[in-house]
């Protein structure tokens, strides 16, 4: 079953805007990440508050596998 060609076009220009949603998602994501995320971090490896942490605070970030109930 060949395609017509408005289904081939419709299937080119959704994957055209598709890459350009991504695209500006990615743009937008580099732009958090050096506005918001890397201040964050040379303030937490500081020592200054972070988040609404005390200063100085530290936390471990433990990863549970989906089913296992976390141990204390």
């Amino acid at each position: 079953m060949s395609l017509s060609r408005d289904s081939r076009q419709e299937r080119k220009l959704k994957a055209l805007r598709r890459a350009q949603f991504r695209l500006r998602q990615n743009m937008e994501r580099i732009d958090w990440e050096e506005d918001v995320l890397l201040p964050e971090i040379e303030a937490l490896k500081s020592g200054r508050s972070v988040l609404g942490l005390p200063d100085g605070a530290a936390f471990e970030i433990l990863v549970v596998p989906d089913g296992d109930p976390p141990t204390d």
